[in-house]
């Protein structure tokens, strides 16, 4: 999954039903350009993981569907395993921290 992507899910899953706003998406993601995120929020709406709810020209609501819910618990915990395992390989790198 994109990062992009990734991160409206996430955001957008967090907030269930009362969904982000593209106000809300701009100030949680730094050096987020309009088109790229009204083109990942389009892919991810085609894709059925989520909904949008245009409230004017260029502004628009994004609500979690129960497929994109399930899809945000899934890469969440392969997120988190990913990062479980990076960590332990470190500590090993390091000298067998892995015990702590």
């Amino acid at each position: 999954m994109e990062e992009l992507e990734w991160k409206i899910l996430s955001l957008t899953a967090r907030r269930g039903l009362v969904g982000v706003t593209r106000e809300d998406l701009f100030r949680e993601i730094r050096g987020l350009r309009y088109e790229d995120l009204e083109n990942a929020a389009r892919h991810l709406e085609a894709d059925g993981y989520v909904q949008i709810e245009w409230t004017g020209p260029s502004k628009f609501v994004v609500a979690i569907t129960e497929k994109g819910s399930k899809l945000a618990a899934d890469e969440y915990e392969q997120r988190l395993k990913a990062y479980e395992e990076r960590i332990q390989s470190q500590r090993r790198a390091v000298g067998g921290l892995d015990k702590v």
